[in-house]
């Protein structure tokens, strides 16, 4: 069993109704600060009666910023399914004609006089059908906030999730009332003073005693006893505190110390193990609900990363176990299946979200990108934006190009957009090659035109014009010479890539912009940057080689100023550059750090055309 749907009406930032939907096992909720990851979890908490949550209050209603809208009433619905034969007989009154079972929950806007709002809760399709109360014993909610005080969980008290698993781990009174009579006869043997061995204490009950009865007389006063702790089974539990020693192994008692000297990442890794036992210890007849907010919280990125794997290997191994976690990590997002994750997005009136699983990726497509999306590539799911591209020079050089294009357009245009990539929310991403149909996939589907992740992306690509070819009388050939096309000149690019732009470019989200002659570099050059990059080529050559040697011919060029009067000597000054920035005496890493810093200094680029739409159209702008 497992919650596949929640509705969510008229709760926070719900005005309309929302309808969300979830894996069985593990999800992993992102998207944006307030996009109402938090929300999906309090709804949850709240129509599963999770004992930690908080009452409902007046701010909880949805309330427009603009026009002053307001809703009434708090609709909750939650929809469970893939019941086995045993949960369908224990959930019955909860089960529609198909079996599965539904959970609605209404709040009235009016509080009562003692100030709470009035809850009604119902299961089925009818509000009048027979609802039993008793049918929650069998739903377990564990709860882990974003800010949770996880000393406060590991200490002794009322609040101690070691308590919670301490009482799973006693599964029947027999062994409940061993424990409590051991209890009992230690705190006697101690405050009866068994064998004289503890005069201090009964003293000082003696002496309590003498001085209430001096001090009152014998009608005022009041005798006194002492001892531990209230002798029942759940105040024993609640009395036990945990206390550490910083490594695995340790069994000297005299070396663990309290959890208040603790780190606080180590204090939640030891609060969230706790609650990985209570897992592991409660009846097998529970369907869990484990919701966590970011739980990468205080925790560096390789404990993130082997905490979410066993997140996933655990909800693999237990039927009846579901985890539904937000976050902001891409070390999380990056360490699990695609499948796994729900894009959540925040509207004006409500939440969306698309699971990624919906998207039907062929299984290529899902381990490619299971295999590819590191930290640095997980980043799309958290951006406005996405801008793919085929190398490190695309990758370091787009977001110093960004305000350059991004300024004119606001000069243009009354729409203003930000003024930086970063400003914008937009993410480049380097995906080393051009297998761009692998990711694609996730802002749009080419088939259907189905918008898919809410994100503007777009790629640029090389056109990779094929070379001329020339041949012998058998057909072998016997040379081969690369393009270096110039405007005007008929292209045929050998990029397998170019055969998607048209597909991708019909979508609502996606678009796919190819260079007009050849690479990155090249078209860099041909579109007015000669002179600059030959610059940058003079100063960081490292050899001087002479009047013919590359740190003159670069000056010679440089002192053009990007002046041609005819296309053969700009080709030919272009090919020379080209050649120089991928060799081994310089390399496009180091090259497009060098320009990166000459833009910063002189401020002076000329941006192609193809890149200038990648930028605005990533950033939301309009280059169609």
């Amino acid at each position: 069993m497992y919650i596949s749907e929640l509705i969510i009406n008229g709760y926070r930032n719900c005005g309309e109704k929302s309808r969300l939907s979830f894996n069985a096992g593990l999800n992993i909720l992102v998207g944006e600060n307030a996009s109402g990851k938090s929300t999906i979890i309090d709804a949850l908490r709240m129509i599963l009666r999770d004992p930690e949550q908080p009452y409902i209050s007046e701010d909880d209603f949805y309330k427009s910023f603009i026009g002053n809208v307001q809703k009434r009433n708090i609709q909750i619905d939650v929809t469970l399914r893939d019941l086995s034969q045993e949960e369908k007989v224990t959930f019955l009154s909860w089960c529609n004609a198909e079996f599965d079972a539904e959970l609605h929950m209404e709040v009235e806007s009016k509080p009562n006089p003692k100030g709470y709002f009035k809850k009604s809760i119902w299961g089925g399709k009818s509000k009048a059908s027979a609802f039993e109360e008793d049918t929650f014993d069998f739903i377990n909610v564990i709860y882990l906030p974003a800010l949770r005080n996880a000393e406060e969980k590991l200490t002794n008290g009322r609040k101690s999730r070691l308590a919670l698993l301490l009482k799973h781990q006693y599964k029947n009174e027999a062994r409940q009332n061993e424990l409590v009579t051991a209890f009992n006869d230690f705190n006697k043997s101690v405050i009866k003073n068994k064998d004289n061995k503890f005069n201090e204490i009964e003293k000082a009950r003696g002496d309590i005693n003498t001085a209430m009865e001096k001090s009152m007389g014998n009608v005022f006063g009041q005798s006194v006893n002492l001892q531990f702790t209230e002798n029942s089974f759940s105040s024993i539990l609640q009395s036990i505190k945990m206390v550490f020693f910083p490594n695995v192994g340790e069994m000297d008692d005299e070396k663990f110390r309290d959890v208040a000297i603790n780190s606080l990442g180590y204090n939640n890794l030891l609060y969230i193990a706790t609650v990985f036992a209570e897992l592991e210890a409660m009846n097998n007849n529970l369907f869990t609900v484990l919701l966590i907010e970011e739980p990468e919280a205080h925790l560096h990125p390789q404990i993130q990363s082997k905490l979410i794997k066993y997140l996933q290997k655990l909800s693999n191994e237990k039927n009846n176990l579901q985890i539904i976690l937000t976050t902001h990590s891409a070390v999380l997002a990056s360490s699990v299946s695609v499948d796994t994750i729900i894009h959540v997005t925040g509207t004006e009136t409500g939440i969306t979200v698309k699971k990624l699983s919906d998207f039907g990726l062929d299984e290529s497509i899902k381990n490619y990108l299971n295999r590819w999306m590191d930290i640095t590539k997980s980043t799309l799911l958290f951006s406005k934006g996405v801008i793919l591209v085929e190398g490190i020079c695309e990758a370091m050089l787009l977001p110093a190009f960004a305000p350059i294009v991004l300024r004119k357009y606001n000069k243009d245009h009354q729409r203003k957009l930000p003024c930086t990539l970063e400003e914008a929310g937009v993410t480049v991403v380097n995906i080393n090659g051009i297998n761009f149909k692998y990711f694609y996939p996730l802002f749009c589907d080419t088939d259907w035109k189905e918008e898919r992740l809410p994100i503007w992306c777009s790629g640029i690509t090389d056109r990779d014009p094929l070379p001329d070819v020339e041949k012998d009388d058998e057909g072998k050939i016997v040379k081969k010479e690369e393009k270096y096309p110039v405007k005007g000149e008929k292209i045929v690019g050998g990029n397998e890539a170019i055969d998607l732009a048209d597909d991708i470019n019909s979508t609502q989200r996606a678009r796919l912009y190819v260079a007009p002659l050849k690479t990155f570099e090249y078209d860099l050059a041909m579109s007015g940057n000669i002179s600059i990059m030959a610059e940058v080529l003079e100063e960081k050559w490292p050899k001087d080689g002479g009047e013919k040697g590359v740190k003159n011919q670069c000056k010679q060029i440089k002192n053009k100023n990007n002046v041609y009067i005819d296309k053969e000597e700009m080709r030919e000054d272009a090919k020379f550059i080209y050649k120089h920035i991928d060799c081994d005496e310089m390399g496009k890493g180091f090259f497009s750090q060098a320009l990166l810093e000459k833009i910063e200094e002189k401020n002076i680029l000329v941006v192609p055309e193809y890149i200038k739409k990648a930028i605005i159209w990533a950033c939301g702008g309009d280059c169609d």
